[in-house]
Parts: C-alpha cells; sequence; structure tokens
C-alpha cells in the first residue's frame, strides 16, 4: 500500500492529485476554483447524486485544533453553495476520535465519514488508481521513503548528494510539455538531447526522466563528467538509464575531455538495445562550438534527438506555479509572503518577459526583510539578468563571439544583416572565424534567419538583448568603441535612445548616460561624419530620397531628444540639420510619429530661445496635422497640443488647423474601418473608440454625423450578407511576451497564490 506523507507537495500540488485521484474513483469531471476570500472551494462536479463540492485542507506542521477552526469556518460556505455533495480531504492523519469530530462540526453537509478523507485514505486510494501515481511522479519523487530507497539501493554514484538535492529539488519541479516530448522522444529513440539556454531547466528535466525510469524498475547510472564512466556501468540484459548531464561541458568546451567518438558510440549502442536509455543535457552554444571542431559530433544528427527547452513554451500558470512553489517553499518569512501575494506582486515576474527558472532560484533563496526589497529585487534581476549570462559569455565565448553580441546591440530589435555585423566586427578576423562565431552563438545567444533572401542576425530572446544592455553599463567602454566602429547613423540612434531610457524616473543605464555626455564632442563628430557619408552614398543611387529618410532622417529625428538630455551644446547643429533634410523631398516619406519627435524637439529649442525658433513652428505643426490617419494619430496630436497651445498661439493660431486635422485623421479611420470589417460586435467596438476620441478632442458635432453613418453602414452590411452575429470573446485576454493569459487563467492564478496570504 501507498505511504506518503504529502509533505513536499505544495498546497496547489496536492489539489491537482486529489482531483486526479478522485476523477478516478468516481468518473467524476472536476473543476479547480479559487481559494480564499472566494468562499474556499476548491473542487466541484457535477455528478449523478447533484452538486458536488470538494473542500481540500493541506494542514501538514498545523495541529489538529489548526484544521478544526477552518473545517468550522466551511460550514456558513456551504450553507450558502447547497451542496449535494461534499467531501472534506486534508493531508493530515487522522484518528477515528477526531474523525468522528470534524464530521460532527462538518454537521449537515457531511453526511457520511466515508467522505472525509484522511492521510491514509488518500493513500489508500493512490494504492487502487496506479496511473495517477504514476502521473503524479512528483509524488513519489518527492517522498523521502523512494528517495532513501533510491540512495540505499547504491544506484546512483551520488548517492550522498541525491538525496539533499533531488528533496530540495523535485519540490519546486513543475511538470511542462517539455516532459512529455522527451519522455516520447526517448521511449522512440532511445537517446535524447536536452538543449536550451542557461536556466531554462535542462538538468532538473534530466533527473526527472531518469527518476521516472527508476520508478518502472530502471537502474539509473550517472556518467558524471566522463563517459568511461557509462561504458564501465554499462550492463548487458538489464534495463539501464544512463544521466550524462552537461556532456560538452558546463560553460566551455575546454572543460570537457575528448572523448567524442566514443560518446557518439554510446548514443548508437543504447539506440539499438531496447533496455537502455541515455539522456544527455548541454547550452545550445556549447553543441553548436562543438560542432565546429569535432568530426564525430559534426556528422552525428543530434536534430532528431534534441529536444530544445525554451522559456516561450511555459504558460502563465505554469509560470505562476514555478513562482508559487519557490515562494512556498521558501524560507521568506510569512509577513514578507503575506504582503507580496496581498500587493499581487506575483504578476510582474510571471508576464515579465525574461521569466526564468533560475533567476527565481536565484533571488529567492537569499534573505529579504521586506516585500517590497524581495519584489524590487526579483524584478530588478529579471530586467537585469546578468548573473543569468554572465558566465557563459565570459568563459564560453571567444573574443569575436562576445564582440558580435555587443555589437548587435546597436541594432533595432529586429536585428541587423549578417552582412552589415560581419563588416564592423570581423576587422583582422578570417572570414571562416566569423562564421564559427556565429554557430557558437545560433539557438543562444542569437537566431539566424532568411528574410527577402537575406541572412537577419537577431538576438535569441529578450533576456540576451537586456543582459547586453547591463553589461555595456557596466563597461561603458565598450559602448564608446560600438559607436566608434559604427557604419549607420541608426547605430548611434538606438545606443543613445539606450542610454536615456527611463526606469521608474531614473535613467535605466545611467553609466552609459554619463558616458556619451562625457564624449559628447567626440559622438557628435562621429554622427556629422556619417550623415555626410550618407550623403554622399544617397547622391549617387537609385532612390535617393527614400534612403536619404530611412538611413539619416529617421535615425536622425530619434536622435534630437537623447542629444538634447545628454549632449546640449550639439543640439542645435543636429536640429538644423534635420530642418534643411525635411524641406527636401526626402520629407514626402515622412510619418505621423516622425513629426511628433520633430515638434517636440522644435519645443524644446523653443523654451530655451523662443525667437530662435519661432520660425519653423507653424510649419511643423501643420505638416504633422497633414498626415493624421488614426484615432491614435489623432490623440497623439491632441495630447501634444493641449501641452504646447500656449507657446504656439504666441506665433499663430493652432486651433483651426488642429480641429481639421483631427477630423481628417478620425474620417480615415472610419474608412479603414470600412474596408477591414471583422463581426458586427468588433466593427460597432472600432466606431465608438471613433466616436470617444472625437468626443475627447472636441470634434464630435463635425464627426456626428458620419459616426451614425458608419454604423447604419455596418447594420446594413452584415443584414444584407448575412454575415453571422459572434458575440465577443468572453475570454478576455491579458498580454505578456510569447503567450496570452486569460479570464480563466487569471482567475487560477490569483486563487492560487491568495492561499499564501
Amino acid at each position: 500500500m501507498a505511504d506518503y506523507d504529502f509533505r513536499t507537495l505544495s498546497p496547489n500540488d496536492f489539489e491537482i492529485l486529489i482531483r486526479d485521484l478522485l476523477a478516478a474513483e468516481y468518473h467524476w469531471r472536476l473543476e479547480a476554483f479559487g481559494r480564499g476570500r472566494d468562499g474556499g472551494i476548491d473542487l466541484r462536479a457535477k455528478a449523478p447524486e447533484g452538486k458536488v463540492v470538494v473542500q481540500c485542507k493541506h494542514y501538514l506542521g498545523s495541529s489538529f485544533k489548526d484544521l478544526r477552526a477552518s473545517a468550522r469556518r466551511e460550514v456558513p460556505k456551504m450553507n450558502k453553495e447547497k451542496p449535494d455533495r461534499y467531501l472534506f480531504v486534508t493531508s493530515q492523519n487522522l484518528s477515528r476520535t477526531q474523525k468522528d469530530t470534524l464530521a460532527e462540526d462538518l454537521d449537515p453537509w457531511l453526511s457520511d465519514t466515508a467522505d472525509l478523507l484522511s492521510q491514509a485514505d488518500i493513500n489508500d486510494l493512490i494504492t487502487r488508481h496506479p496511473r495517477v501515481e504514476q502521473q503524479h511522479f512528483k509524488l513519489w519523487l518527492a517522498s523521502t521513503t523512494i528517495l532513501e530507497r533510491i540512495v540505499q539501493s547504491g544506484i546512483w554514484e551520488r548517492s550522498e548528494a541525491l538525496l539533499e538535492d533531488i528533496r530540495d529539488r523535485v519540490k519546486l519541479y513543475v511538470p511542462t510539455g517539455s516532459f512529455n516530448s522527451a519522455h516520447e522522444l526517448l521511449d522512440e529513440k532511445h537517446v535524447v538531447v536536452l538543449t536550451g539556454s542557461p536556466g531554462v531547466g535542462k538538468s532538473m528535466l534530466a533527473e526527472m526522466l531518469a527518476l521516472r525510469y527508476w520508478h518502472e524498475g530502471w537502474q539509473i547510472v550517472s556518467v558524471g563528467t566522463d563517459v568511461d564512466n557509462a561504458w564501465s556501468a554499462y550492463k548487458s540484459g538489464r534495463k539501464q538509464v544512463f544521466l550524462y548531464d552537461d556532456f560538452l561541458g558546463q560553460t566551455d568546451i575546454s572543460e570537457r575531455r575528448a572523448k567524442d567518438s566514443w560518446i557518439i558510440r554510446l548514443m548508437d549502442r543504447v539506440a539499438r538495445n531496447p533496455d537502455k536509455r541515455l539522456v544527455m543535457t548541454t547550452r545550445s552554444q556549447i553543441l553548436q562550438q562543438t560542432r565546429l571542431i569535432s568530426e564525430p559530433i559534426a556528422q552525428a544528427d543530434f536534430r532528431v534527438l534534441e529536444c530544445v527547452i525554451n522559456i516561450a513554451d511555459y504558460g502563465p500558470v505554469q509560470r505562476a506555479r514555478m513562482l508559487y512553489n519557490h515562494i512556498y517553499f521558501s524560507t521568506l518569512s510569512r509577513e514578507v509572503i503575506r504582503e507580496y501575494v496581498e500587493n499581487s506582486s506575483y504578476w510582474s515576474v510571471v508576464n515579465h518577459k525574461n521569466f526564468s527558472p533560475r533567476i527565481l532560484e536565484l533571488v529567492i533563496k537569499r534573505a529579504h526583510p521586506s516585500a517590497d526589497e524581495f519584489a524590487r529585487a526579483l524584478n530588478h534581476t529579471l530586467d537585469h539578468p546578468l548573473d543569468l549570462w554572465r558566465i557563459v559569455f565570459n568563459n564560453g565565448l571567444s573574443d569575436l563571439a562576445q564582440w558580435i553580441t555587443l555589437t548587435l546591440a546597436s541594432f533595432p530589435v529586429r536585428g541587423a544583416s549578417s552582412s552589415d555585423l560581419k563588416a564592423l566586427v570581423q576587422k583582422g578576423a578570417k572570414p571562416t572565424e566569423y562564421t564559427s562565431a556565429l554557430r557558437v552563438l545560433e539557438g543562444t545567444f542569437v537566431r539566424v534567419e532568411k528574410s527577402n533572401g537575406v541572412t537577419v542576425i537577431a538576438y535569441a530572446n529578450p533576456s540576451v538583448r537586456d543582459f547586453t544592455l547591463a553589461f555595456l553599463d557596466e563597461e561603458p567602454d565598450y559602448l564608446m568603441a560600438i559607436i566608434g566602429d559604427a557604419r549607420h547613423l541608426t547605430q548611434v540612434s538606438t545606443l543613445l535612445g539606450y542610454a536615456v531610457s527611463g526606469d521608474g524616473g531614473k535613467l535605466r543605464f545611467q553609466h552609459c548616460a554619463d558616458t556619451v555626455t562625457l564624449h559628447s564632442i567626440s559622438i557628435a563628430r562621429k554622427m556629422m561624419e556619417l550623415i555626410s557619408e550618407e550623403r554622399e552614398v544617397s547622391r549617387s543611387g537609385p532612390h535617393e530620397s527614400p534612403r536619404v529618410y530611412t538611413r539619416t532622417i529617421k535615425p536622425l529625428l530619434n536622435l534630437l531628444e537623447p542629444t538634447h538630455r545628454l549632449m546640449e551644446k550639439s543640439f542645435d547643429e543636429l536640429l538644423a540639420v534635420a530642418i534643411k533634410l525635411l524641406k527636401s523631398e526626402a520629407s514626402e516619406y515622412m510619418e505621423p510619429d516622425d513629426w511628433r519627435l520633430f515638434n517636440t524637439a522644435l519645443m524644446m529649442r523653443y523654451a530655451e530661445d523662443p525667437d530662435h525658433a519661432q520660425e519653423e513652428l507653424k510649419w511643423a505643426f501643420e505638416s504633422w496635422g497633414e498626415l493624421l490617419y488614426s484615432r491614435d494619430d489623432v490623440i497623439a496630436f491632441e495630447e501634444f497640443y493641449e501641452s504646447y497651445a500656449l507657446a504656439l498661439r504666441r506665433n499663430f493660431d493652432p486651433a483651426e488647423k488642429f480641429h481639421q486635422s483631427a477630423c481628417s485623421g478620425l474620417r480615415q479611420e472610419l474608412d479603414d474601418m470600412s474596408s477591414n470589417r471583422q463581426d458586427r460586435d468588433s466593427d460597432h467596438q472600432w466606431i465608438d473608440e471613433v466616436e470617444g476620441v472625437a468626443i475627447r478632442v472636441g470634434v464630435f458635432d463635425d464627426m456626428r454625423s458620419e459616426i451614425e453613418s458608419a454604423r447604419d453602414s455596418v447594420e446594413q452590411y452584415y443584414a444584407e450578407g448575412e454575415y453571422p452575429y459572434r458575440q465577443s470573446d468572453p475570454e478576455a485576454r491579458y498580454g505578456f511576451p510569447g503567450t496570452a493569459t486569460s479570464a480563466s487563467e487569471r482567475i487560477t492564478i490569483d486563487g492560487m497564490f491568495r492561499e499564501l496570504s
């Protein structure tokens, strides 16, 4: 019979286990609900006997008195819920007398003590439903009894360390789709290679896979750092799983011993043997690096064996459970946890683009005196993930690979063409060295894609870019070197944009900003050189105007605000160049946001010297007004107008032009809707939003008839076309990079954390 104490399961893990056990026992379809303030109902089902409510109480470490007090609080809730059957489940080990006492407290809703399940009853259900036990491998992996059996069996070379390490790690583990993918690949091919960036959980997944096989009677062999250990332990006729963590070295291929042919032979032999399995892990960049220097590794087709673990594959609930487990099993004080949860601070972590299990581990294991300090530390580390990438960057990359990574920060988020990047970083290196460095970076630091026949290099994920910028802030001399080598004005514009980027009212990269100010003269000289060089190239090209706009005007406009803040003495010179360019034919390619930047820059200059800038104000304002295409454009125009109307009126009357431009922009929005119909509800919502903007900017009376005409047109369109009336999606979406959070997921996540408060 199963004999689990459930001590290393969190309340959320415990609830999921109970859900699956009751579903297997009674064939109920149970739904989970929030806890605490919402009534305390954990599980609910519709069954032949009516409505079923299940209350889960994971009260290990608490007294029976605490459990009884909690049970009594459930009665008023059930008086409102009125279930046809009520089950009370606790992880405590209760005596018969204690069960009878609780049954009396829960009267009349608990009709039979058989519906009061304690630790022994849960273990009995687990024994009757071994498939549930098998699915909940975290249950038995986290069991002290099971871990002691592993250690005593001597099947793991690191037996003494295993008990402590696995006990601490398994309770934090959250199953993801990667586990199933890797397990299926392992069953089919007998070999799996887990790859991914640092901190995604490769080693933990490898151990979970190995221990899953151990539960099925396989022997686990930890290979350690030398493939010879695997060959020494290899026994024909015995089911064995070889766990080979970081088989190519942890941060650099120099760490490994050159026995690649023996690794490939081991892989081949295991692949042909049904009673052998091989689980290997390595960082993506190390695998790429080894392929360049090792013929055996290069010839082996790792693609059919590779399971890539990506943070982007973790959904919001999985992210939340990872954070929840780290907090629940942490040494943080109850006061810190309670305040952190009550402030809903967990959402900034769940939604963060740099989410990483390793960052959670690095931060939460440290002491934090307050919830505010804890939240700041966690968010700061996510914003600046230096600890996650620093070791690999410093020790695992060549000088050329490092320079590629740093230089890429000077290009837009979409990346740089490989030819541009190569021309900037190659210098004295051989062409093959650039290619080799890029292959090492691919999959970890950068991604390589084809776009319209052009090879584009971009950062592999936002976390890498954030690391690079934080590194440049620590070592701003590299920033100056990149600016000095720049061949495009866009590079300087991008870097100075980062230098003035804010974080909570403060400069995010203060050292970069200070460095720009310190070297403002040389940077200004570099910008003027790039503008001059581009002007010469454009004159000889077949598409002069569009090139001038793309390569000079647009980055120059983006430079005006950073220059004003950090290089004030150079601002007038750049503004004069911008004015001259905007009075050329190239200005016909301007977009509304370009004119917003220019108008804002003019107002900066006007505030310092009204006489110097007044000539351009009317021309710039009216030019912007001519290019409003959407309600967003109108709102931006209105915000500028409201901010600077007084200054504008000193030079001309902007009211009439503002009024005309706002109407023109909203009419354009209505025209766009008529050619981009979605469904009746969405179209009406679109018109409502246009109406809201019209009211906001004071042009509703002029737009009233056109708005009503647009509504009539929607009704006529869908009536004549007999298009189905589609209700709006009840699942409102909440976005964060890579994954959307539905309303139901938000309820689940909020309920999960609320039990910690």
